[in-house]
């Protein structure tokens, strides 16, 4: 790689990002863990300072420990200036691209096809909230930092240089350390260096990966706060990871129309299968001359779908909400499996186009037009996905601006301890992109638009009512209890009456509380 193709590949990738992003990074905003992450760093319990945001950050999640640092860091950097966090987000994914095509360089896969497979998961829409949502970038940091390790290893293993494999395991332990996703594709990369350099250079290497991962595995596992399952509890997700990211393997072929996860699948299989064949019965028609042939479309596929798989392994033992989805937020669980299917898809399509050269003169570039044609065509549906989906994101921001307007005009001034239920507001605009949908999402919100870390709000949802017990309120349901607010420290509002109460004793709450019902938990349930 010379530095003016680094160059132009980068550029090319940080245009097509700026032309796909732009109008979320114009139109977009805060959603969910945004605002909690937002008063956590800017109004921490205790008052502004950073080393109140630190220390509330690592009692919950030092188990991540690069977030401590990260979150309050990007909050520090860009405020509340929210078109900033968007295109950060979107800058990560541009490293993450960038990083990707260094590997696939470094690994000989041809320019204009490593190009390309960068491109795509640039504009890959099943796992687009790490794009349209700043929380979910944290995603792309891990990945980045995996990648640009692995990059790093495999130029080393080029040079025969110690020093540049050192380098490597720090980026391997900082991306689990960040999200622990990465931790299985990190755990195997040196099967990669068995394969170019031999089991005897590789073996010192790949135990040097590994320190990094048991490292990094005991520091999560033994940090984390999240309740553990069962094993049949694990298996029974394991079941639905198996069968969801199915239906994200097939959507990664078909992204427009109706969902053909069977004719999808048999469409890629089919296409694998036949070049398997083809390759077993003549393999000297597909010797490789000096470009990608049969066989490296074949590995390129292969080495896709286990990267694939890789990506999803950590979620196994995590909650089941942490499944394979397309929906807004939820598809962050495919930050890493979806540049896997993308590699894999791309082979596929690099196995017709050898196929089909192959009937035609002037095979080769046959087999990369072709094999481009298909990718281009492929990515101008993802982009015609995440248009869609952007217009989503970006409709649900302008509900919650219109809550908090209509909350400044409501309460232009809260007294310090305030607690403030709201209900009459819909939780989400569809499947996975929310609006007032937490108890900490408009919790957060209040907090920051009033600058006051004693302020405190939860939205009225399906499933919670209000509570009025003899010594306080409490929002309670869902299986959780809020905490309890004193009397006469708490303020209700409806947004579809605009109804207040701001009740003293326990008969004033109970007079009013069943008035003060959720709003729809839905406005669509299409994505």
């Amino acid at each position: 790689m010379t530095r003016r193709e680094l160059v132009l590949t980068w550029l090319g990738l940080v245009v097509l990002c700026a032309l796909v992003f732009a109008p979320h990074v114009r139109h977009g905003g805060f959603y969910l863990d945004d605002w909690s992450n937002a008063a956590a760093s800017l109004q921490p319990p205790g008052g502004p300072s950073a080393g109140n945001a630190l220390s509330f950050l690592a009692k919950v999640g030092i188990y991540r420990p690069v977030l401590v640092l990260y979150v309050p860091l990007t909050y520090w950097a860009f405020g509340m200036h929210m078109a900033l966090h968007i295109a950060w987000a979107a800058t990560l994914a541009v490293l993450v691209a960038g990083m990707l095509y260094g590997v696939l360089r470094t690994l000989g896969v041809p320019r204009i096809h490593a190009w390309a497979i960068a491109a795509l998961t640039i504009v890959y829409p099943w796992s687009d909230s790490t794009r349209l949502w700043p929380t979910a970038d944290q995603v792309s940091l891990s990945v980045m930092f995996a990648l640009a390790g692995l990059w790093i290893a495999l130029a080393g293993l080029s040079g025969r240089t110690w020093r540049w494999h050192c380098f490597a395991g720090i980026l391997y332990l900082l991306s689990i350390l960040t999200y622990e996703v990465t931790l299985p594709l990190i755990a195997v990369a040196g099967g990669i260096y068995v394969a170019r350099v031999g089991w005897r250079a590789a073996r010192v290497r790949w135990g040097i990966d590994l320190v990094a991962v048991i490292a990094g595995g005991l520091w999560v596992g033994t940090h984390t706060v999240r309740t553990k399952s069962s094993l049949s509890g694990d298996l029974d997700h394991l079941q639905e990871i198996v069968k969801t990211g199915g239906t994200i393997a097939g959507r990664t072929l078909l992204p427009v129309g109706a969902q053909r996860t069977t004719l999808a699948l048999g469409l890629l299989l089919g296409v694998l299968l036949l070049g398997l064949v083809a390759y077993a019965c003549r393999p000297e028609r597909f010797r490789e001359r000096g470009s990608w042939g049969l066989r490296s479309w074949l590995l390129m596929a292969g080495g896709g779908l286990l990267a694939a798989a890789l990506g999803w392994v950590m979620f196994i033992p995590a909650d089941p909400y942490y499944t394979p989805s397309i929906f807004g937020m939820t598809n962050r669980v495919n930050g890493l499996a979806g540049v896997g299917l993308v590699i894999a898809l791309y082979g596929a399509l690099g196995v017709v186009g050898v196929l089909v050269g192959q009937l035609r003169p002037r095979a080769g570039v046959v087999a990369v037009a072709i094999t481009l044609l298909l990718g281009g065509l492929i990515g101008i549906s993802y982009i015609h996905v995440i248009r869609r989906h952007t217009q989503i994101w970006d409709t649900a921001y302008i509900a919650e601006k219109t809550g908090l307007q209509e909350i400044r005009k409501q309460f232009p001034q809260l007294p310090h301890s305030t607690t403030l239920f709201v209900s009459g507001y819909p939780a989400y605009q569809t499947l996975g992109v929310p609006i007032f949908s937490t108890t900490w999402d408009l919790d957060g919100m209040i907090k920051t638009q009033y600058e006051d870390w004693t302020l405190s709000a939860y939205p009225v949802l399906a499933e919670t009512q209000i509570v009025c017990h003899p010594d306080g309120i409490r929002l309670e349901g869902l299986g959780s209890v809020g905490p309890l607010v004193p009397y006469g420290h708490a303020q209700f509002f409806d947004f579809a009456t605009h109804r207040r109460a701001h009740p003293d004793s326990p008969e004033a709450c109970r007079a009013v509380a069943a008035s003060y019902a959720p709003g729809p938990l839905y406005l669509s349930t299409s994505y």
